[in-house]
């Protein structure tokens, strides 16, 4: 081959992965990824068949979504944002950090009984007794929060206050629901999906009259991995299956 035509092929082969990379973004082999702490078992196959698919590798973390809506703020590397509460991708967008958002899933919140507190909780009135032990979220975290709201909205929160019969705060939904699991407590607020996750009877739904309305939402933060980052929410979106089957809808 001629050094001429060696330099056209060289030349050609650049052009050929500048335009991929042009595509796929400037680090297209990594994205990180942020995402509520309930999403983690219903993301972790998504995760596996794009990262198969696209051989691409997806860092997650999964946590509150108000704890990873202040590291993102505070300039900690995320690429797509899966918040539990819509409110934290509207922030984002109104503080400039996002290309694009969509609104993806909605929720109810439910009240889970433990082995224990099955005889003792039956409906929302017999929150009131003094001898049941509760668990609820943080309100830092979205099921905290409208948890709290539902609570408030029935003219219960007060008075649970006032028995002191809320035992623990944890950080995440998770963490509320296995310690119903393990009987650490009689009742817990927890989103209808995680309750099916983790096999917990539930006695009471409070409805968005209640809470508000609960959706769940994607957020594509700017930066070099832009166009990646979309590739994978339209994935996540057309694999909406893997979370209806827990109780989420599509959010319409």
């Amino acid at each position: 081959m001629k050094h001429s035509q060696i330099t056209v092929v060289l030349t050609l082969t650049l052009l050929f992965f500048a335009g991929t990379s042009s595509v796929l973004g400037a680090d297209a082999s990594r994205l990180n990824f942020y995402a509520g702490a309930g999403l983690k078992k219903a993301m972790d196959p998504i995760i596996e068949a794009y990262q198969k698919a696209n051989n691409v590798q997806i860092s997650p973390n999964y946590g509150p979504s108000g704890g990873l809506y202040v590291q993102i703020v505070k300039g900690q590397p995320c690429d797509l944002y899966f918040s539990a509460d819509w409110k934290f991708i509207d922030k984002l967008q109104q503080e400039g950090k996002l290309v694009e958002k969509k609104k993806f899933l909605t929720d109810a919140i439910v009240v889970v009984v433990s082995k224990s507190g099955r005889t003792k909780v039956k409906s929302f009135d017999d929150l009131k007794k003094k001898d049941v032990v509760l668990v609820v979220a943080d309100p830092r975290a979205p099921v905290g929060d409208y948890s709290i709201k539902g609570l408030s909205s029935l003219g219960l929160w007060d008075t649970l206050q006032a028995n002191k019969t809320v035992k623990a705060m944890p950080s995440t939904v998770n963490q509320v629901a296995i310690m119903v699991q393990k009987d650490e407590a009689d009742a817990g607020f927890i989103f209808k999906s995680v309750a099916a996750m983790y096999g917990l009877d539930f006695v009471q739904t409070m409805g968005p009259d209640l809470t508000g309305e609960i959706v769940f939402g994607l957020g594509v933060i700017k930066g070099e991995n832009e166009k990646s980052a979309v590739h994978f929410m339209q994935f996540i979106v057309e694999h909406a299956d893997e979370f209806t089957k827990y109780g989420w809808q599509r959010y319409e």
